[in-house]
């Protein structure tokens, strides 16, 4: 069930040099204002109207795989994954000079032959 409370009091913002918002304070005018507990876990964006309203909207959650490190390779990794998968993840930066395709095969054979599946 969603209710609405209205409290009329006034907002504190604390700024650095840069106006990046510090922190944000709310000092209601009547010291008996309801005491909400204000809790959010997703992220999202705060934004103050120009009326002096606040607006909230959060930010579509995205999954991450929250994957278990199996073997580390000096290009790469295979871990398992939180949906019962394997990943395997090699990257050759161009400006090693390496034979990209060698380096590649090697270690994902290296890789996968010493994991136990």
């Amino acid at each position: 069930m969603e209710k609405s409370i209205t409290i009329s009091g006034m907002t504190v913002i604390t700024v650095d040099e840069n106006r990046k918002v510090k922190n944000i304070q709310f000092l209601p005018d009547d010291e008996l204002a309801p005491i909400m507990e204000v809790s959010s876990h997703t992220y999202g964006s705060l934004q103050q109207l120009r009326n002096g309203a606040y607006d909230y909207v959060a930010c579509k959650s995205t999954r991450r795989a929250h994957s278990t490190l199996l073997r580390k390779a000096a290009h790469g990794r295979i871990s398992a994954t939180r949906d019962g998968a394997y990943q395997l993840t090699l990257k050759v930066f161009k400006r090693e000079g390496l034979d990209v395709k060698e380096t590649l095969t090697r270690e994902a054979f290296d890789l996968i032959d010493n994991v136990d599946f």
